[in-house]
């Protein structure tokens, strides 16, 4: 089969056989002749990401190192939630810039926690920084996934030093690999682990207006509202146009029975954001809570209409709201729902 044989462009079947085609070689060696097989679909607008990506897995086996981190850049352009891009860019990293090495891992395990060879390639990555703790941390999340990991192993035993001093642009990226690494950490529930990782951000910037963000919240979950304010706080004077960290703040103003405060910062979240299902959502189930109800259902409304992919938890709410208001049908609609997807997580 030609180009010519398929009316109006390249089949999705017959590009899909050419991919799969390019796959078989590259496992077989046949570099050269999976790179002019790719080549045939560089004008194919839809296979920009997987092609690049290929690309860079043959650069890779030439050892052209250069030419890989390129083509794995420019599939992550195409697509930033490529984890095994990621990965990849990592690994070639590891040697000349650990600090991007670490941004790389820890954005591939943002992504997909699962491999052991990604915690292994973040630990390195952070024992050549000298992060012996959050090294140990991912060493054990390698032999935990697989517990023959030879390399996770060996790397348990090595100890280094911190680095004190790095180049302003490394600093900045560091920081931000380290932020994704607290942020994995706290969405996972190991709070006091991402509770040592943005301490140790804030002593090396301690204007990272995200890490404040996410500690201050963290901080709250922890039960200490009054770090949880001040961390908040510091973050708005950082950036008053930080909606999240406007949504935060409102969160511990509520836990604090503040509702008025929490009003006035879910107020100001959604004018930065109007747009942020979110954001609307929490609104909206605050005001539930608060007992506000007819003033919160067109909150849920706008953000049905933004986003209809809510939690339980928010039909539940909705579901409240609206039995509170005699409109039963409807009431029961939603706690239906919100039961259904409680069932399904």
């Amino acid at each position: 089969m030609t180009q010519q044989n398929i009316p109006g462009g390249r089949h999705p079947d017959y590009i899909r056989a050419i991919l799969d085609r390019a796959v078989k070689m590259i496992g077989e060696g046949l570099l050269d002749s999976a790179e002019v097989l790719l080549g045939t679909l560089s004008n194919e607008p839809s296979t920009r990401e997987v092609t690049a990506h290929l690309l860079g897995v043959i650069a890779m086996r030439r050892m052209e190192t250069s030419a890989a981190q390129l083509f794995f850049k420019a599939a992550l352009e195409a697509n930033p939630r490529n984890a095994e891009a990621h990965a990849q860019l990592g690994a070639l990293l590891l040697d000349e810039r650990p600090v991007a090495a670490a941004a790389a891992f820890a954005a591939a395990l943002t992504l997909d926690a699962r491999n052991p060879d990604w915690h292994v390639g973040l630990a390195t990555a952070f024992q050549r920084l000298g992060f012996d703790d959050l090294a140990r941390d991912n060493l054990a999340d390698a032999l935990a996934l697989s517990p023959d990991h030879s390399e996770a192993a060996k790397r348990a035993a090595a100890e280094t030093r911190e680095i004190d001093e790095l180049p302003q642009e490394d600093e900045a990226l560091l920081c931000d690999a380290l932020f994704a690494e607290g942020t994995r950490r706290q969405a996972a529930g190991e709070l006091a682990r991402a509770a040592a990782i943005f301490e140790r951000i804030l002593t090396r910037a301690p204007e990272h207006a995200f890490t404040l963000c996410n500690f201050g919240a963290l901080r709250r979950v922890m039960g200490d509202l009054d770090a949880s304010e001040a961390l908040l706080e510091q973050a708005i004077a950082i950036d008053p146009n930080l909606a999240p960290a406007r949504l935060a703040l409102a969160e511990t103003h509520m836990a604090a029975g503040r509702d008025p405060e929490a009003r006035a910062q879910f107020e100001t979240a959604i004018e930065l954001e109007p747009k942020d299902a979110a954001a609307r959502a929490a609104y909206a189930m605050a005001l539930q809570k608060m007992g506000a109800v007819q003033e919160s259902i067109p909150h849920f409304h706008h953000a049905i209409l933004l986003d209809q992919s809510r939690p339980a938890e928010f039909y539940a709410a909705l579901g409240s709201a609206l039995q509170a208001m005699g409109m039963r049908d409807r009431a029961e609609i939603a706690l239906r729902h919100a039961a259904a997807l409680a069932q399904a997580q």
